[in-house]
């Protein structure tokens, strides 16, 4: 994508930053930590973080955390008993990293002091169940949230795992990263991930109003980069940067650098790199040892790519008998069915050699004899896209059942628009969207905005739950909720939110996004005015399939706006866009060929993208179509006919088509006189019509029955043309 056209007029970084509170004083989480220590069920947890972020305590992170680690060596190396330390001060300092609660809360029980020890003891259970609270740690959309990751450590440490490793995982072009962590239970043998998200922490410390970091970039260049020197999880993650973007040796430098800095999983990116054969210091049968470093450091996931090149004879002499006992290592420490299927996804990519179809069906339906929840999600799509529908609803009801959120939603989306099961559809789509899963938060906002399969709507609820969407990266929650700033639905709802949500999705490929930005560099909302950065950004999106973008570009050529006003152009990207099925660009392309002053008029072409237009359900199709059958624009003069399309665009909502059939009922065209039918389409008209002098005038009629027809007819005729 050319980032070029995403650089000019941001304005949220200054603007946006400064609409956020940043220290309002210390004084709401001075005070809602004595309410906690004393009655913890008296605060939320939601309230609590929101005045710890508008506190002072964000940026004394380091220095909190510096603090305690001095307190606890001076105490271990028996310079100070612990209770001499001032536990409140310290632990305080940074209210919610828990270890220095609980080694206040551990201190004062071994001295006796149990009012001391309980004070400590309740903020960490209240931070602690915070934290855990609603999520699972499986997947982003489920991370954990935290303050700073060395929160994140403390967490699993108390909760029992050992730290193999982590890595930063980004989302959404950078628009977000997680910290990943491998961990094993204590004397256990699984290896698992666990996900952290401490975005709105680091927003905090950056002064950028959350979640607007990423339109800038600024996560990767002013944290990230930042961190990178000192810490490997940041080093590997410039190297996953440098990769995608093509910059292979640089990448190779950063992923060893990360490894001698103590990453292992930077062993297996740089194994990958090594694999699809972009490695300068690694010969392909040197890839091997990069994930034999990482397998022998606790990585399992390693092993199954060291399965994968025995089957496939990359790099090492192909034998099926050591792949199976690599691959059956690995299961051992992984989940159920977790090695196969993600072996099966090696053997369906493209990525190191061709795909060997015969061994991803072989691994696949080993998984799903595991039960492994996504082998078997993955099967239940092929079949429904097969159309074998009794398989594919056994296979996605197996996978919903074992709690797997995205065949819950899809199975929910399934039950609500295939089958009409509301009820069962709608206790799916909820147990989803409680897990976090972003789909599934957007299609419950859907239903809920719009009152969808019958059920009522809830505006509020709606845009909770497109919000919670939009925090997790899904870019249609994030357009929606530009959208919803644009229309001023959201209580504190501006133009420049608005332009960030668009930048934000922009920035990620969204081409309704682009579009959007597009639209909003027009006409300077929220952004400034640059018609031809507009032009730029419609032509982007346009590229790319946005039916939208061409018929705005469109626009900008027909009016000579941004660009040099060309109908040829006009017409060219009209017809783009009304070939891709968007009715009003077929109704335009009418418009110029029935009115356009700049081009001869071509009533056949004219009816025919009216014609098309209405078969796309436009009410303006049908209006436009019936004006010519009454004017005989190249067409012999119908009026039957020609009421006949009004009446369909008036069922659609066209009020210029109702107040015609008003009219003809006033005058007895075609109808007989009928004052009661007058006053019904003048109603109709009203509805339909947001023209508030035109309200008032139809009020009016309707009130007194003396209505001036043409008076209104004028007022409404701007409809026509849209």
């Amino acid at each position: 994508m050319k980032k070029f056209l995403f650089a000019p007029a941001l304005c949220l970084l200054a603007s946006c930053a400064s609409q956020t509170a940043l220290e309002p004083g210390n004084d709401q989480i001075r005070r809602l930590t004595e309410q906690v220590a004393s009655a913890p069920d008296t605060v939320t947890y939601e309230d609590f973080w929101t005045a710890y972020l508008e506190s002072q305590q964000p940026v004394n992170n380091i220095d909190a955390r510096e603090r305690y680690l001095t307190e606890v060596a001076a105490i271990e190396a028996g310079q100070k008993p612990c209770e001499a330390v001032d536990w409140k001060a310290v632990a305080n300092q940074h209210i919610l990293s828990l270890m220095p609660h609980l080694t206040a809360a551990e201190c004062y029980e071994s001295v006796g002091q149990l009012e001391a020890a309980n004070y400590h003891k309740n903020l960490f259970e209240f931070i602690a169940t915070g934290i855990l609270s609603g999520r699972s740690g499986e997947q982003s959309y489920s991370a954990f949230e935290v303050a700073s990751w060395a929160d994140a450590e403390d967490l699993l440490t108390i909760s029992g795992y050992e730290i193999i490793d982590s890595y930063l995982e980004f989302a959404n072009s950078r628009n977000a990263i997680y910290r990943v962590y491998n961990v094993k239970e204590v004397g256990g043998n699984q290896v698992s991930k666990i996900y952290f998200d401490n975005a709105r922490f680091l927003h905090r410390l950056l002064a950028i109003r959350y979640p607007f970091a990423g339109t800038s970039d600024q996560l990767y260049s002013d944290v990230i980069q930042v961190l990178a020197p000192t810490d490997y999880t940041a080093r590997h993650a410039e190297g996953i940067v440098l990769h995608a973007e093509g910059q292979y040796p640089q990448a190779e430098q950063a992923y060893l650098d990360a490894i001698v800095m103590g990453s292992v999983s930077a062993n297996i990116s740089l194994g990958r790199l090594c694999l699809s054969g972009k490695a300068d210091k690694f010969a392909l049968n040197e890839c091997a040892q990069l994930f034999v470093a990482a397998a022998e450091l606790g990585l399992q996931e390693a092993k199954v790519y060291l399965a994968y090149m025995a089957y496939m004879g990359l790099g090492v002499e192909a034998e099926h008998t050591l792949a199976a006992t690599l691959l059956a290592s690995a299961e051992r420490h992984l989940k159920e069915g977790q090695a196969e299927y993600e072996l099966y996804s090696l053997f369906t990519s493209e990525e190191f050699t061709a795909v060997n179809e015969t061994l991803a069906a072989q691994f696949l339906q080993a998984s799903i004899n595991k039960n492994y929840p996504m082998a078997i999600f993955t099967q239940a799509i092929a079949e429904l896209e097969q159309d074998n529908y009794p398989q594919f609803e056994q296979l996605i009801q197996q996978a919903s059942d074992s709690g797997f959120s995205p065949a819950q939603f899809f199975y929910a989306s399934y039950l609500l628009e295939g089958k009409n099961e509301i009820a069962k559809g709608m206790a799916l789509l909820n147990e989803a969207a409680i897990a976090g899963h972003p789909a599934a938060l957007y299609e419950k906002a859907r239903i809920a905005q719009y009152g969808v399969h019958g059920l009522p709507q809830n505006i509020d609820q709606s845009i909770r739950d497109y919000k919670a969407s939009a925090y997790r990266n899904h870019l249609p929650a994030q357009l929606k909720m530009g959208i919803l700033n644009s229309k001023g639905v959201i209580a504190d709802a501006s133009a420049d939110i608005a332009y960030a949500w668009y930048l934000l999705c922009g920035r990620a490929g969204n081409l309704e996004c682009i579009t959007n930005m597009g639209y909003s560099a027009e006409h300077g909302y929220g952004v400034e005015q640059s018609p031809a950065h507009a032009a730029e950004l419609y032509q982007l999106a346009g590229a790319e399939g946005s039916a939208n973008a061409n018929a705005r570009l469109a626009g900008l050529y027909e009016r000579g706006r941004g660009v040099e006003q060309d109908l040829e152009q006009a017409i060219y990207y009209y017809t783009l866009a009304a070939d891709s099925g968007l009715a009003t660009a077929m109704n335009k392309l009418g418009l110029i060929y029935l009115d356009s002053d700049n081009t001869p008029n071509d009533y056949s072409k004219a009816l025919y993208w009216f014609e098309q237009a209405a078969l796309h359900n436009s009410k303006y199709g049908f209006f436009n179509q019936a004006r010519m059958y009454e004017q005989g624009l190249g067409v012999a003069a119908e009026p039957d006919r020609a009421l006949s399309l009004y009446e369909e665009a008036s069922k659609r909502g066209h009020g210029m088509a109702s107040l015609r059939i008003a009219e003809a009922y006033s005058r007895g065209e075609s109808l007989d006189k009928n004052l009661d039918q007058v006053l019904h389409y003048l109603k109709l008209a009203t509805e339909q019509s947001d023209n508030r002098q035109l309200k008032q005038m139809l009020e009016v009629c309707t009130d007194t029955r003396d209505c001036n027809i043409t008076d209104l007819k004028q007022l409404l005729s701007e409809l026509s043309s849209e």
